[in-house]
């Protein structure tokens, strides 16, 4: 088969597999890329001339000549692996040519997060920063808090219906979570439960109808009528960044929320079911980053040179 014919029925696949459009488009990058590079080797276009030796002569020259980072080239072969197992899988091919050639490995990345004093004086900036109306001020405040005490993505968080944030309860539902997984996070009362519910009364006092839980432009039409954009949403970080003078993005909250958890004393299988990871080993990784429980261990490291 064509290999541009195959990349097509692969991506299709996927499509109706359920894959995430971020995933598909990184599976159609790599993918097109080394078809570029096959065409400019002048190299044959059928998916079976793809062979080990072809594809060491593209990493070598991804890897020397394009200088990839380590994490692009890890990417390059996982995404590369998932085609070709799917080749074979549809005995488009017999073997996987990638099978011989070793795995790029990464190092460990410590995800960065806030402390925990941190975490509050990004509240209060938040809580005080300046704004024309009132109901984007209450917003705002509401989404950090949401993604500080929960730790949702960001699409997880820009996707929350109003049906899905059930106060009355004290249940946030994460209907289509990474994977298309549904889990349900415990909303935290003494802080979160208090600034969601000041967003959600002022909400309906301003009569405010939308489906959608987190607002921007009311002005706007169809399915998605009412819903805080991508666009709205970086503009908010952008705004937080120029106040708080520190790095700050979705994810890095994320990552504080885990941190946090495990300070106290959370145990991994309960995160794991929290943060919606499929894998445990996942969640594994906030374990290097969780300071205070180096120091605890350090403390507990006592000898007494008077003895």
């Amino acid at each position: 088969m064509n290999i541009e014919i195959a990349i097509v029925y692969f991506i299709n696949d996927g499509i109706l597999a359920g894959k995430s459009p971020a995933t598909l488009e990184g599976y159609k990058y790599s993918l097109q890329y080394l078809h570029q590079f096959i065409k400019l080797q002048f190299l044959p276009q059928e998916l079976s001339s793809i062979t080990r030796e072809v594809l060491s002569q593209y990493f070598i020259e991804g890897v020397k000549v394009k200088s990839w980072s380590k994490q692009n080239h890890w990417t390059q072969y996982k995404n590369l692996s998932v085609f070709f197992n799917w080749s074979v899988k549809k005995q488009l091919i017999t073997t996987n040519p990638l099978s011989d050639i070793p795995k790029p490995k990464l190092p460990p990345r410590i995800p960065k997060a806030l402390s925990e004093q941190e975490a509050i004086e990004l509240l209060r900036v938040v809580s005080n920063m300046p704004g024309k109306y009132r109901f984007t001020k209450l917003r705002n405040k509401a989404i950090i808090s949401c993604l500080l005490f929960t730790g949702l993505r960001k699409s997880e968080l820009l996707n929350l219906k109003t049906t899905d944030v059930d106060l009355h309860n004290g249940f946030i539902f994460v209907e289509k979570g990474k994977g298309g997984k549904r889990r349900e996070i415990p909303i935290e009362e003494t802080t979160l439960k208090i600034i969601l519910q000041d967003y959600a009364d002022y909400k309906n006092k301003l009569g405010k109808i939308s489906i959608w839980f987190f607002n921007g432009t009311f002005g706007t039409k169809g399915k998605n009528a009412g819903k805080l954009s991508e666009s709205g949403f970086a503009l908010l970080f952008r705004s937080i960044r120029f106040v708080y003078k520190k790095g700050i993005h979705a994810h890095k909250l994320r990552h504080t929320f885990a941190t946090l958890m495990l300070d106290k004393d959370c145990d991994l299988f309960t995160l794991q079911q929290l943060m919606g990871h499929s894998q445990i080993s996942t969640t594994t990784i906030y374990l290097n980053s969780t300071r205070k429980k180096k120091i605890e261990a350090i403390k507990k490291m006592t000898i007494s040179l008077n003895e």
